[in-house]
């Protein structure tokens, strides 16, 4: 069974900033369905990108999160924080769902992400 993660690196193009370096790609259903649920607080860096997905839940969460909703070409369409046990909006352009730490990274809405 396929239980390798892809790990990628997401930079802002607009600012240069690595916003994760440490991204886990959610390739198959389980782990799209799991996601980070169960998991420990998140060290900077850290993420899940969720592709063809629009919105997210944080049931089973144990702490906040910051989610992007982009477009397929990884345009921001909206910045949250989710607290645990919420659900997140349905953004429908939204191809890809990034769930980050909350932190001190300069992400806002129009920037445009890669994938590195």
């Amino acid at each position: 069974m396929g239980n390798t993660l892809k790990r990628i690196c997401v930079r802002n193009l607009r600012s240069g900033e690595v916003v994760g370096d440490n991204i886990v790609v959610a390739q198959s259903f389980w782990q799209k369905f799991k996601g980070l649920m169960g998991t420990q607080l998140l060290k900077c860096g850290d993420g899940m990108l969720f592709p063809q997905t629009n919105s997210v839940h944080m049931f089973f969460m144990r702490y906040p999160l910051t989610v992007l909703y982009l477009s397929k070409n990884m345009t921001v369409l909206r910045h949250v924080t989710l607290k645990p046990w919420t659900i997140g909006p349905i953004v429908w352009r939204a191809y890809w769902v990034l769930e980050l730490p909350v932190g001190n990274f300069d992400v806002q809405e129009n920037d445009r992400l890669a994938i590195e």
